[in-house]
């Protein structure tokens, strides 16, 4: 039916499948970001611009 033992074929199937699983994920990411308003990664807030940065002092 389908020649899977041509590399050609199995070669584009592979390039295929691999486009739809990148839009997939990109439709996801875009989706996710769109219901928290932002994108970040990492634990830590972030410091509002007017904040001075916090340093340990040595006494």
């Amino acid at each position: 039916m389908f020649p899977y033992n041509d590399p050609h074929t199995m070669l584009d199937l592979h390039h295929q499948r691999a486009g739809e699983l990148s839009r997939r994920a990109a439709d996801a990411r875009r989706a996710r970001e769109a219901t928290t308003g932002r994108r970040r990664f990492g634990r830590w807030p972030r410091r509002r611009a007017e904040q001075p940065a916090r340093a340990a002092v040595a006494a």
